[in-house]
């Protein structure tokens, strides 16, 4: 293993730390305030998300070559969906988020909100496709050989996963499995920032 991996581990293991004072340092009612929707842990995990974009952004602003600025500015809309979704964005309009398949399907929901809202989803489909497609093997490549950036892109996908099966079990209903599952985001945050940080250096490459 790579020795710039070792932030791989230094990072889950900071925030087990945090969740585990949330669980027993401090009290519940103080916790509970913490990983709120306006809590600490939430902006924590905004937070990462928008220097994971901006990064993005930034390299994006500076590389001249067409199909690598087109590329990063895919990646860089995936990641502000992704952070606009942290944020709960979607509650200054409605209810229900506009990234699930029931929202399109909702009987009080008018045709035109549909089309307005499924409008920037049909872009991000296609920005995610177009990068799985092209950097399928590039990823794979980084992860057989060990590589920082493919190995934090993994941990974000699958602590994003873990982070959804929590919040569609019963562990949501409990405070333990509101802590877990927002140190899951918390982490799968920080993971992107990785990534991102590191991976622009990937497309940049598999672009020359």
């Amino acid at each position: 293993m790579q020795p710039g991996n070792a932030v791989i581990f230094y990072w889950p293991g900071a925030v087990l730390i945090y969740g585990l004072g949330h669980l027993f340092a401090i009290p519940e009612t103080l916790g509970t305030l913490a990983i709120s929707d306006s809590g600490l842990s939430s902006w924590l995990t905004i937070a990462l998300v928008v220097a994971a974009f901006i990064v993005v952004v930034r390299c994006a602003r500076t590389d001249r070559r067409p199909w690598v600025r087109y590329t990063l500015y895919a990646t860089a809309y995936v990641i502000l969906v992704y952070g606009l979704r942290e944020a709960d964005f979607h509650r200054l309009f409605t209810e229900e988020h506009v990234t699930r398949l029931k929202y399109y399907y909702h009987p009080d929901i008018s045709i035109t909100e549909k089309l307005v809202a499924g409008t920037p989803m049909l872009i991000l489909l296609g920005c995610f496709f177009y990068l799985v497609i092209r950097y399928a093997r590039t990823v794979v490549c980084g992860l057989l050989e060990q590589k920082t950036w493919a190995i934090a892109l993994a941990l974000w996908a699958t602590t994003i996963f873990i982070s959804q099966l929590i919040d569609k079990s019963d562990l949501n209903f409990t405070y333990t499995g509101n802590v877990i599952e927002e140190m899951m985001e918390l982490c799968a945050a920080g993971f992107m920032l990785i990534s991102a940080w590191l991976g622009t250096a990937a497309i940049r490459k598999t672009e020359s």
